[in-house]
C-alpha cells in the first residue's frame, strides 16, 4: 500500500492509472470554517483567502469522484476514522 496526500488533479490523475486506487477527500466542516481557520492564521492576504475559498469551492465539486471524505474537524477524530476506511 502506498499513501499519497496529493491535490485534486493530481488524485484524479492516479485514479486514471490506476483504477483500483481508494482515494480519500479531506474536507472542512465547512466553508466558513474554513475561512474561519485562514483567517486566524494570519499568514495570508485577503485576495489569497478569497483565491483558495473560490478553489475549495471547485474542489468540493469534485467530491463524487472519491471514493470516501474525511471532515477534518478535530485532528484526533479525523485521524481515527481513516483505519475505517475499506482498502
Amino acid at each position: 500500500m502506498v499513501l499519497l496526500e496529493i491535490e485534486v488533479e493530481g488524485a484524479l490523475s492516479i485514479r486514471s492509472q490506476f483504477e483500483d486506487s481508494v482515494l480519500v477527500f479531506v474536507l472542512p466542516p465547512s466553508l466558513e470554517e474554513l475561512e474561519s481557520r485562514l483567517r486566524g492564521r494570519g499568514t495570508e492576504t485577503p485576495e489569497v483567502i478569497a483565491r483558495r475559498l473560490a478553489r475549495a469551492r471547485e474542489e468540493l465539486a469534485l467530491l463524487p469522484s472519491y471514493d470516501y471524505f474525511v471532515v477534518n474537524d478535530e485532528i484526533p477524530a479525523a485521524t481515527a476514522s481513516l483505519p475505517a476506511v475499506t482498502l
